[in-house]
């Protein structure tokens, strides 16, 4: 299975914190126009042939190389990129004005480039769900500068499905049989002059860029999946940037002057899901008794050395659309005893198996921490490890009675209606926990449907509160991004949508 960007089947590499050291070899670079070059490391290397379908189109864009017809800003709205404007013509129909551009190998941007470029990912094999056949009717150039793209029902965020990496806009040139080509075909402010085997990707400035100057004259991005090889690579002064590097290696990486950290909260809650479908877990006082066993603040300190804070539903605590006054439940083994004896349930009934797949380095430490949690309240807790591909099977089919589960509510869309459609409807289709209550349909069905977005946030904030009171899955933690940054660098952005990484104004000092 194709992975999803950080994840399997959206779930999240590990939190990353990194601090850093002084720089010798990671100096800047000098080049033939006596700037300078920039150095990262990050984590997932291309690995699909750049077929923009893929998480490699995340790569192209981080890498300032490939650009969408809408950027979103940092609240997540939309904003011009390779479309200057759009307008929602019908009902079901959308249109938008192609900047007056060229890709870096000259060749120009018309709307017909844009058509051809997302029809054929309509037709890729497993094309992303943000934008997929089931959602686009159809993508028509109308002229030159005038894309025309029409939806099976009215969708108001349209726009934002075209800010996906997925939808990422590449010369003609760039695919030839069925293969993919970047070098040279992007309109970003950076062009890849070289790839070096999956492992690095060597980056020049665009010189013709249309968004203006741009600041560094090179890059270099060097991947590794290895959390260990980005954070010695960053204590060595080999890079002068690194991204996603796990909690684990903190405390070595602490305390170095010459590295500020760069934190952003992820729109990202790991969670315990416990199967609805099945008993004892069929049963909302059974599933408030696993929540009130467990001591949330332990958690964040024993497993993420206070990097998470702990969470009380699906949104962060600093979302326009979380709720105010919904608070986590930090629970504890009397607390629990207490639940369960009101209830009348014996805490023995509620012994079951928790999968706690290992594509998550740090579920191993969090499956142990509540199976000790619980067993202080008298409930058995057996874990089943494996990786993510071991377990799919079973999690999709519902034959399993409770699994660790990390979810990024905005890994389709910028804005949460689409994993909310997907998680927690009673016909979702990533519904793991089976839970199902039509008064949630209602208002998911009522979200999609309404245009203003402050009204809209409230019906996501009163979807929240349903799923807290329901224990639709337990809260455990939101995690945080943290990169390590010299402090030579400057303009480099905190993109809690984990898209963006070099831009145009990324520069050395």
């Amino acid at each position: 299975m194709a992975r999803t960007w950080k994840t399997l089947a959206g779930m999240s590499t590990a939190l990353v914190v990194l601090a850093g050291c002084s720089f010798d070899s990671a100096s800047p670079d000098a080049t033939a126009k006596g700037g300078s070059k920039l150095v990262v490391a990050d984590l997932w290397a291309p690995d699909s042939g750049y077929a923009l379908e893929t998480d490699d189109a995340f790569t192209l864009t981080r890498a300032g190389c490939l650009e969408t017809l809408v950027a979103v800003d940092k609240d997540n709205q939309p904003q011009p990129a390779l479309a200057t404007e759009w307008k929602q013509t019908a009902p079901k129909s959308w249109t938008f004005t192609i900047r007056e551009t060229t890709f870096q190998n000259g060749t120009a941007l018309t709307a017909k480039v844009v058509a051809d470029d997302l029809n054929r990912l309509l037709k890729a094999t497993a094309p992303p769900r943000s934008f997929a056949p089931g959602v686009i009717a159809a993508v028509t150039a109308v002229d030159d500068r005038t894309l025309r793209i029409d939806t099976p029902e009215e969708d108001l965020f349209l726009p934002l499905r075209v800010s996906v990496p997925n939808t990422g806009i590449l010369a003609p040139e760039a695919f030839s049989g069925t293969a993919t080509n970047p070098v040279g075909t992007c309109t970003g402010p950076f062009k890849i002059t070289s790839i070096g085997t999956g492992q690095s990707l060597s980056l020049a400035a665009n010189d013709a860029y249309w968004g203006g100057d741009v600041a560094l004259d090179g890059a270099e991005i060097r991947y590794a999946e290895s959390g260990a090889t980005r954070a010695t690579q960053l204590r060595a002064g080999e890079v002068s940037v690194a991204a996603n590097l796990p909690v684990t290696t903190l405390a070595t990486l602490k305390g170095d002057n010459n590295i500020t950290l760069q934190q952003v909260a992820l729109p990202r809650t790991t969670g315990l899901y416990l199967n609805t479908r099945k008993a004892p877990f069929d049963k909302v006082e059974a599933r408030r008794a696993i929540q009130r066993a467990l001591g949330l603040d332990a958690i964040v300190k024993a497993v993420y050395e206070g990097t998470a804070t702990a969470a009380a539903g699906p949104f962060t605590p600093d979302e326009p659309w979380t709720p105010a006054g919904l608070r986590p439940v930090q629970g504890d083994a009397a607390a629990a005893k207490a639940a369960m004896a009101e209830a009348g349930i014996d805490p023995g009934s509620l012994g079951f198996e928790l999968i706690a797949y290992s594509d998550r380095p740090e579920f191993a430490d969090l499956a142990q921490v509540i199976q000790a949690q619980l067993a202080e309240a008298g409930i058995t807790v057996k874990i089943r490890t494996g990786d993510y591909a071991s377990v799919e099977d079973d999690l999709m089919s519902g034959d399993f009675q409770a699994t660790l589960l990390s979810r990024n509510h905005l890994i389709d869309l910028p804005e949460p209606i689409s994993v909310l459609r997907s998680d927690e409807t009673c016909k979702g289709s990533f519904n793991l926990a089976g839970y199902c209550n039509p008064k949630v349909d209602a208002l998911v069905k009522e979200a999609g449907s309404t245009a203003d977005p402050a009204e809209r946030h409230v019906l996501y904030g009163q979807i929240a509160t349903q799923l807290a009171a329901d224990v639709a899955f337990v809260p455990l933690v939101h995690e945080s991004l943290t990169m390590g940054v010299a402090d030579s660098v400057q303009g480099l952005p905190t993109d809690p949508l984990e898209r963006t990484l070099l831009t145009k104004d990324t520069k050395l000092s």
